[in-house]
């Protein structure tokens, strides 16, 4: 064997090596101490009973908070907002409290399971969080012996806080007793992308191994959910915890079409490499997210049940993550948009002719598209046209600006609408209340969504629960899950029209899938080959959409035949995406997660081999 051999079984026997090093001592830190049951009784024992008592346990804090919340009457006192300091409360300060801190048999009918939920951005208000804590609510009322455990990096609000924001943003309660906050603050930066200045989303990889590392370090569950998207968790809980796994994705972080954007997508394309140093660096593109990209299948091959939220995602799993021979499940689970608490008394003829694009002003939204469109429907069938008439649609943007970007995108907008003299056809409503936004959708004839392959839309949901018909465009969630007929299970037939029962669609030719080969001489159609059924589809630009609605097709949008879309869309909203809905899928992934803990138990155990 040569030297360089020696150097790289070397090399490998030392990673072997540290690795093992590293699993070993995470699974010296989450596993119980002996003589815990013991060092509670005697600190117990010193207390009057009327203050908490702190328990000393050293290195073995997850463990040991762990078996105490087990056994306590008040498991929520045992977050970590204030310290890390573990201390037993008045009310657990008794002998039978002492005698829970046992292993109970896992086939024990009342055995306690701790459902962690990874969910750094607990506390942020998204639509994110309205499905984290939707699935809290429903974990905890599918059994009184689940607790829930909560990681999160929001360490500026307490538990108490973001209960209440919860019960006032969403209208969800939830039982607070059962549920742990367990507070990440050591790597919480290198999760977001703003901290990385390069290769991006490998340090988000590497940080969010990082966060997990600190997070089982605090408390390891008995069962791993996944709310935000945050893959590379699942590594560590595989390795060391061998616990189930369950993800909700709301869009897979990498994907076979981002190769299509490189000028080398696959190793068959090298043969065009000529040795520049500008191909040299597109030849380490590829190696980067070829790298990336298997990774991240691997990463989905450690996950026992897949939630996707709509067919986008789900497809997109399907071909990366899904392999059914592991014995892994992938479902479809739309997410909880509360549309049973929608108004519904909407009168007829009561709405103004406008549309109200409700979004965040960021780029990706492509306000600015949907001015231009509406500027050349102006000029085009309203030449001179000053001021806005009963018979001219109206646009009202309604949306926040959450950070400097926002704003900067918006201040865009406005200066793009003043230079192009909408002023009088175009409103703004920025950074308004709850109330204004209901608003707006109850005034308003149509509800308008410009994102390119936007993964879910729960805009869109929001526009056909409040009874604003949505003229979206034709991709993704909205063409896929939302704006479909009633009753319409047909993957293929979807979208296949510009309109059907509840809404209407348009294409753009600035999207990024737009294939020029298959382009006809129009400016007013855009065609493309639907991935579900694979037919070239044509659709109408935005522009050319409201020219066919509002001049050459005017019975689409007569007061009557409105009525009846709205009324359609309603329905068809509310029995998809109500919170009922989706609790009744979410308890069943629980109660087959608990199940799924046994098993793994077991394995652990290695009784089922032994049988």
């Amino acid at each position: 064997m040569d030297s360089k051999s020696k150097v790289v079984v070397f090399a490998i026997f030392l990673s072997a090596g540290i690795g093992y090093l590293f699993i070993a001592l995470l699974q010296y830190l989450t596993s119980p101490s002996k003589d815990l049951k013991n060092d509670v009784r005697t600190s117990i024992s010193k207390s009057d009973g009327s203050n908490p008592v702190l328990l000393n346990v050293g290195d073995k804090r997850s463990s040991s908070r762990r078996a105490l919340i087990l056994a306590s009457n008040d498991p929520s006192h045992y977050s970590n907002h204030n310290n890390n300091n573990i201390t037993i409360p008045p009310s657990d300060q008794n002998e039978r409290f002492v005698d829970q801190i046992v292993p109970i048999n896992y086939e024990h009918a009342e055995r306690r399971i701790l459902y962690g939920f990874f969910h750094p951005y607990a506390n942020n208000g998204g639509g994110g969080e309205r499905v984290l804590w939707q699935a809290v609510k429903c974990t905890l009322a599918q059994s009184e012996r689940n607790i829930v455990v909560i990681y999160t990096t929001n360490v500026e609000a307490n538990p108490e806080s973001i209960v209440e924001k919860v019960q006032s943003k969403f209208k969800i309660s939830v039982d607070s007793e059962r549920i742990v906050f367990i507070y990440l603050s050591r790597f919480s930066l290198l999760i977001d992308s703003n901290y990385w200045k390069h290769f991006t989303l490998l340090g988000q990889l590497v940080g969010t191994m990082l966060l997990t590392w600190e997070a089982i370090n605090e408390l390891s569950p008995d069962i791993w959910i996944d709310t935000m998207g945050l893959p590379s968790s699942y590594l560590l809980i595989y390795l060391i915890l061998k616990i189930p796994i369950l993800t909700y994705t709301h869009y897979p972080i990498i994907q076979q079409d981002m190769f299509d954007k490189l000028k080398f997508p696959n190793i068959k394309q090298l043969k065009k490499f000529n040795g520049s140093i500008h191909d040299m660096k597109h030849v380490g593109k590829l190696v980067y997210w070829s790298g990336l990209y298997y990774f991240y299948r691997y990463l989905g091959s450690l996950v026992d049940i897949i939630l996707a939220n709509g067919t986008w995602t789900f497809n997109h799993l399907k071909e990366i993550w899904y392999n059914p021979k592991l014995g892994h499940q992938l479902h479809i689970l739309y997410p909880p948009c509360g549309t049973e608490e929608e108004d519904t008394a909407l009168e007829s003829g009561s709405r103004e002719n406008k549309m109200v694009y409700l979004a965040q002003f960021r780029p990706e939204k492509r306000h600015e598209l949907i001015v231009d469109e509406y500027n050349q429907f102006l000029k085009k069938n309203y030449p001179g046209v000053d001021k806005p008439s009963l018979s001219i649609p109206t646009i009202v943007f309604v949306g926040s600006c959450r950070t400097s970007d926002d704003t900067a995108t918006l201040t865009k907008l406005k200066e793009k609408v003043d230079k192009l003299n909408l002023t009088e056809f175009v409103e703004f409503a920025v950074d308004v209340s709850y109330e204004e936004v209901i608003y707006w959708l109850h005034k308003c004839q149509f509800g308008l969504n410009a994102m390119w392959n936007e993964h879910f839309g729960i805009g869109v949901v929001e526009y056909m629960a409040n009874g604003a018909i949505p003229i979206v465009h034709a991709s993704a969630g909205p063409l896929l899950d939302i704006v479909t007929n009633p009753g319409d299970t047909d993957s293929e037939e979807k979208g296949s029209e510009w309109y059907n029962e509840v809404g209407f669609f348009f294409k753009c030719f600035d999207d990024p899938d737009l294939d020029p080969s298959i382009q006809s001489d129009s400016q007013s159609y855009v065609k493309f080959i639907s991935k579900e059924s694979g037919k070239v589809v044509e659709y109408p630009t935005f522009s050319q959409l409201l020219t066919n609605l509002y001049l050459t097709s005017p019975d689409l949008v007569k007061e009557e035949r409105l009525d009846q879309v709205r009324a359609k869309g309603r329905l068809s909203v509310k029995e998809r995406f109500s919170n009922s809905a989706f609790d009744t899928k979410w308890k069943s992934f629980a109660e087959h997660l608990a199940a799924l803990e046994t098993k793994y138990r077991k394995d652990r155990r290695g009784e089922s081999k032994s049988k």
